[in-house]
């Protein structure tokens, strides 16, 4: 007889000297595993309600990276943030998630900066992934970036936005010579769409739930230790990894994947510009290779929720063992 078991779990783990949240939940532990790399310093583990629709198809494993979420309210600053040591970290998280569900392979789904990660990640360990799968894509930072300007200016003249429009003009176009800079132009690029804007309506008391500590013995919160505010975190590791996060090609790496690729993006993303992904996923050799756009959403496509899951069911999880 067949029986579906829970699982709910919610640990630190030793990764390379640091501890390191993890949590692993879903409604079966026999569906596919799908390990979640959210963009530097941003853990989602502690917003796991949000994320309830999604462990009915997936055991979900949540990570909170150095520098984020419950791993920084834990073991604070580590020595140096690097692509590189973020790349190693999670390759680890990926092997201990498969130890412990008990499977060979999980499936990655990489937000944001997190797609500069995960892309060297299904390169480098194939073995140990089922499928790769990106949403606020980044390909080439520097000309995303450009794009993004011209499109925002575009957006700023139709729209008869006077003061988008001089803010702007005045900036410039990319690149910029410091973060703060990047993060004037970003509050357009990466401003919620409406769709989105529902979406962190959700979102927004969740967080502030978490930061208290609320509630009380859940099992994605880690007892007794802060969730700082994602915010200020992000922006540090932005800060951090800048240098890396501009200079990024994925062209530069090998066209050749050994795992199905895919990109959920939102059509309206004038961040990570949705025109680059479909260049790139025409240029790549994968088993498989699939550009889902949703419409109205934009940068934070993976917020829209049901829309996007419904693209992971559809399109994503027949590949996954």
């Amino acid at each position: 007889m067949t029986t579906t078991s829970r699982i709910e779990e919610g640990v630190f783990v030793d990764i390379h000297g640091v501890s390191q949240w993890i949590t692993l939940r879903g409604d079966d532990r026999t569906n596919p595993a799908l390990l979640i790399v959210g963009g530097p310093g941003f853990g989602y583990a502690a917003l796991a309600p949000f994320f309830a629709p999604f462990e009915r198809a997936f055991t979900l494993v949540q990570w909170d990276q150095p520098g984020a979420g419950f791993t920084f309210g834990h073991s604070g600053n580590i020595d140096a943030l690097t692509i590189e040591r973020l790349v190693r970290d999670g390759l680890r998280v990926a092997e201990l998630a498969c130890a412990r569900l008990g499977v060979q392979r999980l499936a990655l789904l990489c937000v944001s900066g997190g797609t500069v990660v995960g892309l060297r990640m299904v390169q480098r360990r194939p073995e140990l992934f089922s499928a790769y799968v990106g949403t606020g894509q980044f390909v080439n930072w520097r000309q995303q970036d450009e794009q993004s300007y011209a499109l925002l200016l575009d957006r700023a003249r139709q729209r008869g936005d006077a003061t988008m429009l001089a803010e702007l003009e005045a900036l410039g176009a990319p690149p910029y010579g410091d973060a703060e800079s990047d993060a004037r132009k970003s509050k357009y690029a990466g401003a919620p769409t409406p769709r989105e804007v529902a979406g962190f309506a959700e979102l927004f008391p969740l967080a502030a739930a978490a930061m208290a500590g609320q509630p009380p013995g859940a099992s994605y919160l880690a007892a007794g230790v802060p969730w700082p505010d994602p915010r200020p975190r992000s922006f540090a590791a932005y800060i951090e990894l800048r240098g890396e996060l501009m200079a990024f090609d994925a062209r530069k790496l090998a066209p050749r994947f050994e795992v199905p690729m895919f990109f959920v993006q939102g059509a309206d993303d004038l961040y990570s510009v949705t025109a680059e992904v479909q260049r790139y996923a025409a240029e790549i050799d994968a088993p498989h290779v699939e550009l889902v756009t949703i419409d109205g959403a934009g940068h934070s496509v993976m917020f829209v929720g049901a829309e996007f899951l419904a693209a992971l069911e559809r399109g994503v999880r027949p590949w996954l063992v």
